[in-house]
């Protein structure tokens, strides 16, 4: 119950009792005044008719008596009338009963008027010839009583509402901080950090509200410099100092994870770009120049990646730069090419370079079970037959084992993926999520498309369909088909992966509302959304406008890959997010790597401190699994964890 209804309530009572002592002691007070005047007026009425009747009581005249008495009587203020000679005869009675209709009996029973007999002798001369005694009418006097109750009841009614009114209006006031406090606190509880701008009159609230106000800045200053010492962590380890780009140390490590991995598609691109002779641009152009050319040079890689979701980009060395783009066909690959040695020129423009021969451009296909060893050969193979076919040149080194499927072209692959979603050509894959108990928390729903009797993994035809921006629909093929899990009674969480297509789309928030509206909240609350921590950096706005249109309803929200990007997790804050699944780079061999370990210790700090569950991906050998856990993860995935299966497990 709210202070507001108890301050109230304790009001009333305390009235209550007021009104109920009052009420007593003024009755009984009044009640005794009644019951004194009654007895009063009955001695007075009897000495009056003792006096009036002396002669006729001598006389003993019955008629006149009764016409005396009769008069007397008929008035209505008298019970009782009665006449005695001086033998104790009666000579004349007159009797009514007491009938009360305007006051309830309860009230007679709780306060009873007790009308005395009053008695007075009639005297003839000096002898005494007969009594009168009369009882006055107690009628009036209970009426008198209840009407005096009625307005007393009235006027404390009258004085209650009033004080309760003028009591409301101004709790309300002095309670107002009291709900910005409560506002406060749930909105630190939702990792925000509000000030409370109001200033209570009440001295004890204004001390509460501004321990509150300093906590809030306090807890805030804490998580900024918690997520700023994270960040500067990740860049000392893994970030070249100059570009700004991931360094050859963790790029190395998840070059690795994208070989090794069996939960990785392997095709792949991998483009190395070498500056022709730093050291001679350095001596002929400056030091100052040189660092403008290694920084466009990254910043035209880095806009390139941005076309292709999960791609890494990174600088090997002091020339080098290479860029690893997942799932890419030939054909695209070629324009890649193109348009690099284009960039390129106009670079060698901007800067006002004597020539346009600036850097060259090895890339190499790259497909299942080829070791990172050999990939990282065949491109310096590339990149040395570029370096012989002229200015800025490029070459592509394609693996004669390529499968039948990866040739299609970009129209047969519209038409390929446009029938998948309308024939169900796909099928689902499920891979478990396991928490600290090695109990299944929810099952990550993995893609297959099954044609011309292959099953081709997603991260073939999923990149193909980002290019043709109709990924949206395979998304919501798969939102479709989960829920229709659901509602067929399975009690198995899914967690399903969204492309930046699909976030990016305005009708796609308002769609999934439809969607998860029609579940229950416990059926709601096993689907959980995921989307890569790229995509979430680049459709920020977007995404943030899923998560408060998603609010009311009990689904979960997960960020996938995180880590392997450089942006500050200060961004954390203004998302209300269930998960975040930090990258299998981190994952692989962690044992081997201080400077992942402090990474990874920061990140779940910093996760747990904004009651942000953390999952580790990429799983596939018991000692990594073992490291982790003593990190004290919160759920774990990945090859050594459970294999993606085409049914539920």
């Amino acid at each position: 119950m709210t202070l507001f209804k108890q301050i109230l309530i304790i009001i009333c009572v305390i009235f209550f009792t007021l009104f109920v002592s009052t009420f007593f002691v003024s009755t009984e007070n009044i009640r005794d005044y009644l019951n004194e005047q009654l007895s009063s007026h009955a001695q007075d009425a009897a000495t009056s008719l003792g006096i009036a009747l002396t002669a006729e009581i001598g006389d003993n005249d019955i008629a006149s008596m009764e016409t005396y008495t009769n008069a007397m009587f008929d008035s209505g203020y008298y019970k009782e009338i009665i006449i005695k000679d001086i033998d104790e005869k009666i000579l004349f009675q007159k009797d009514r009963p007491v009938i009360i209709d305007e006051v309830p009996d309860w009230f007679i029973s709780l306060f009873p008027l007790h009308a005395p007999h009053q008695q007075a002798s009639v005297e003839s001369g000096w002898q005494t010839v007969g009594t009168i005694t009369i009882q006055s009418y107690p009628g009036f006097a209970y009426k008198k009583l209840w009407e005096n109750a009625l307005n007393t009841l009235q006027l404390y009614l009258f004085v209650m509402f009033s004080i309760l009114l003028v009591t409301a209006f101004a709790l309300k006031f002095l309670l107002k901080p009291l709900l910005a406090i409560r506002q406060q606190a749930e909105a630190i509880c939702n990792r925000e950090f509000p000030i409370i701008d109001i200033k209570p009159k009440t001295i004890e609230f204004l001390h509460v509200v501004t321990a509150l106000n300093k906590m809030s800045r306090k807890l805030k200053e804490i998580f900024t410099e918690q997520a700023k010492m994270t960040e500067d962590l990740q860049k000392q380890a893994f970030q070249d100092g100059l570009t700004g780009l991931p360094n050859r140390s963790i790029f190395i490590k998840q070059l690795k994870y994208f070989c090794d991995s069996k939960n990785e598609t392997k095709r792949g691109c991998l483009v190395i770009m070498q500056l022709d002779d730093l050291v001679k641009v350095n001596k002929e152009y400056g030091h100052l120049k040189a660092n403008d050319l290694l920084k466009q040079l990254a910043a035209l890689l880095n806009k390139t990646s941005e076309d292709f979701p999960n791609s890494l980009v990174a600088r090997l060395s002091g020339s080098e730069f290479v860029l690893l783009i997942k799932s890419i066909t030939p054909e695209l690959i070629d324009k890649l090419g193109k348009s690099l040695q284009n960039e390129l020129g106009d670079i060698a423009k901007q800067l006002e370079f004597k020539g346009d021969d600036i850097a060259h451009i090895g890339m190499v296909m790259n497909y299942n079970n080829q070791q990172m060893g050999d990939l990282l050969s065949d491109a310096d193979l590339a990149l040395k037959l570029a370096q012989q076919k002229g200015i800025n040149a490029f070459h592509l080194y394609d693996n004669e084992h390529a499968q039948t499927v990866q040739t299609q072209g970009t129209d047969e692959w519209h038409d390929i993926i446009n029938n998948a979603i309308a024939n169900d050509w796909f099928q689902l894959y499920f891979q478990k999520t396991v928490d600290t108990e090695d109990q299944t928390a929810f099952q990550e729903i993995m893609l297959r498309l099954n044609y011309e009797n292959q099953v081709i993994s997603a991260g073939i035809f999923i990149p193909m369909a980002e290019h043709l921006d109709i990924t949206r629909f395979v998304d919501r093929w798969v939102i479709e088909k989960i829920i229709e899990r659901i509602q067929s009674g399975s009690e198995t969480a899914f967690c399903i992966n969204l492309s930046r297509d699909t976030i990016q789309d305005p009708a796609f928030p308002i769609w999934l509302k439809d969607q998860v509206s029609e579940l229950s909240t416990q059926k709601q609350s096993q689907l959980v959304i995921e989307m890569p921590e790229y995509n979430v950096i680049k459709a920020l706005p977007e995404y943030k406008n899923l998560l408060i249109i998603m609010e009311p309803y009990a689904c979960q929200f997960s960020i996938d890959h995180f880590g392997i990007g450089f942006a500050s997790m200060s961004y954390l804050q203004d998302l209300k997010i269930d998960y975040i699944k930090v990258h299998g780079s981190y994952a692989s061999n962690i044992q081997d790597n201080n400077d992942i370990v402090n990474y990874m210790r920061q990140i779940i700090s910093t996760a747990h401190n904004l009651d942000i569950k953390i999952i580790a991906e990429g799983i596939e050998k018991e000692e990594d699994l073992k490291s982790l856990k003593e990190l004290n993860l919160d759920y774990y995935q990945g090859y050594f964890i459970g294999r993606p299966e085409p049914e539920e497990q």
